[in-house]
């Protein structure tokens, strides 16, 4: 399960773990007076141009719930029977299941409408909201699927630009936007849509556990570890000896150890703020307010790394970029 707390609007992220029968996505928002539309996507990849696999279009201005997909830039059949559940001032819990032949989507506890596959479902990357909503949190919400790799308990959310679904006439990019994700599942890979950048600042604060023997944080190149990724910055702290490694990976290889520190800056059960920069030369970490280390880039060009991943002795109250 993974979930995103107030996000602005327009918002994209990827779907942990894909879409299944089974999967649930539970929205969770308020109407505010004098909405027009709000527009929800089920995504098959992160370019403004790539298919909906499902589209709704909440619609005040017609008073109904447009459904539809879009393929190669063409709009299906508008689906438009069945309720319109929503009022301007009014809180609202929108859930889609995802069955096999179909979408069933329930509004407030009361199942309205159902939208039959005419995509596959495995095609889906990404989730999509835009409009004039204020949407207070998004959860994935796993179901029971043995087709899932042993690995799948990696949570996989992160948000990336987005566009206006096809109710517009013209489609207009949006600044990407990194929305801040709260106490995801341990391991965990968050996509960094166009890879690192200089001038990009990671937040990180967390906690050991309570008899630790490491923890790992990587910018990588993917969120797949077979066959192993590349990885531009590799940050271990290691309790058994009080070390901090800090390394890169390459074509399955691990390079020469960085391991020189002042004091090891992390306790068992203890929280932590963690940030790292994203220099043109350089990574620099910062520690509870205070500089730690750097690390010289090794590896480029530095948009070709797009995943930071964490695992092992830790859990995470909150990720942020700026």
């Amino acid at each position: 399960m993974s979930k995103i707390l107030r996000p602005s609007m327009p918002f994209q992220t990827g779907v942990p773990g894909g879409i299944y029968n089974g999967k649930m996505i539970e929205i969770r928002g308020r109407i505010p007076y004098g909405a027009e539309r709000i527009g929800i996507n089920l995504i098959a990849g992160y370019e403004s141009s790539s298919d909906r696999v499902l589209h709704l279009s909440i619609r005040f201005d017609q008073h109904c719930v447009v459904r539809n997909h879009r393929q190669y830039g063409e709009w299906g059949p508008e689906e438009r029977q069945g309720p319109f559940p929503f009022s301007f001032g009014r809180d609202f819990t929108i859930v889609i299941a995802v069955e096999r032949a179909k979408y069933r989507i329930a509004v407030n506890n009361q199942h309205c409408w159902d939208f039959r596959h005419r995509l596959p479902m495995e095609r889906v990357k990404a989730f999509g909201m835009e409009g004039s909503v204020d949407v207070h949190e998004i959860e994935f919400i796993d179901g029971s699927n043995p087709y899932l790799p042993s690995y799948s308990t990696t949570s996989f959310v992160s948000p990336s630009s987005y566009v206006t679904p096809g109710y517009v006439t013209h489609v207009t990019p949006v600044r990407q936007s990194l929305a801040p994700v709260y106490n995801p599942v341990i391991p965990f890979a968050y996509p960094i849509y166009g890879g690192l950048k200089p001038g990009m600042t990671i937040y990180i604060s967390g906690q050991p556990s309570y008899n630790p023997n490491k923890f790992t944080i990587n910018l990588q190149k993917g969120a797949a570890q077979y066959p192993p990724p590349d990885v531009a910055f590799h940050f271990d702290p290691r309790f058994y000896n009080r070390s901090v490694v800090r390394n890169t990976q390459c074509n399955g290889v691990w390079a020469a150890e960085e391991t020189y520190i002042s004091h090891f800056p992390f306790h068992p059960g203890v929280s932590f703020d963690l940030v790292i920069r994203v220099h043109a030369d350089r990574y620099s970490v910062s520690i509870n307010g205070q500089h730690f280390t750097d690390f010289r880039h090794r590896l480029r060009p530095l948009e070709k790394f797009d995943t930071l991943y964490i695992e092992n002795d830790v859990s995470i109250s909150s990720i942020r970029f700026s």
